[in-house]
């Protein structure tokens, strides 16, 4: 080989070991580009995670609900409010998920409360009925369990003042547990309650006396005194008055 060919050689040799570390340093290049971006992916994605968790735990147990304030200060006895030995009993059939019963408890509950059952003379009791759908069958077997410890009323109002969209699937368990204990509910005790055959029990008294009333939806009011018949009134505020004036 002569001189001129063996610096040829050189030259390419160095060339190409030149090339190959220019090609090892592009790929270690690449590879810091493409772990910076897995990272910043990561990043993102342990963000958007903690986001998450935070918005979810809006639903949480602990949220803040509105306490309805209506029943405060009056006895409550097995889903009965006011003086048990009243002698006028007004029954109301509700469905937790129905709106105009919500409306009614902020138009026509309050007076009736003040006027009449603070002052003795009647004594209110409460049907849940559950015909709107799954919510109101799983939020009327939870009342009950609010009725055992007496905060029925409390545990109802509590509901309408935090009442969702109806059928939207918003009665969950952690909101039920939510209301139980705004209301003062032991949340823990209703919903235990709630699973148990006695539960079913009370939703299928509330549709056999509302069928022997002839009380086909809600909210429907009746009056009785005494031990006489019991009797449908009309759900607005002035017959309300007018029959139980009449009935006292």
């Amino acid at each position: 080989m002569t001189k001129r060919e063996l610096r040829e050689q050189r030259r390419a040799h160095r060339e190409a070991l030149e090339a190959a570390d220019a090609a090892k340093t592009t790929r270690r290049r690449r590879l810091s580009i493409l772990g910076g971006a897995l990272a910043a992916a990561i990043a993102v994605i342990a963000v958007a995670a903690l986001v998450s968790t935070n918005s979810n735990s809006t639903a949480a147990p602990n949220a803040s609900l509105t306490r309805s304030t209506v029943v405060d200060g009056v006895q409550e006895r097995n889903g009965v409010l006011g003086d048990p030995n009243a002698p006028v009993t007004i029954t109301e059939y509700v469905d937790l998920q129905c709106p105009i019963c919500a409306e009614a408890s902020t138009t026509i509950l309050p007076g009736l409360i003040d006027d009449y059952v603070k002052t003795g003379k009647v004594k209110l009791e409460m049907r849940t009925m559950h015909f709107l759908g799954p919510d109101s069958i799983k939020s009327a077997r939870v009342a009950a369990g609010a009725q055992q410890q007496n905060k029925l009323w409390s545990f109802v109002e509590t509901f309408y003042a935090n009442q969702g969209t109806e059928n939207s699937g918003y009665a969950t368990d952690d909101f039920l547990k939510n209301v139980a204990t705004t209301a003062g509910v032991n949340a823990e005790a209703a919903m235990d309650y709630a699973g148990t055959n006695d539960a079913e029990q009370a939703l299928s008294t509330a549709n056999q006396a509302a069928k022997a009333v002839g009380a086909d939806s809600t909210p429907t009011f009746t009056i009785k005194k005494g031990d006489g018949a019991e009797t449908i009134l009309q759900a607005g505020a002035g017959d309300l008055n007018a029959a139980l004036e009449k009935a006292l």
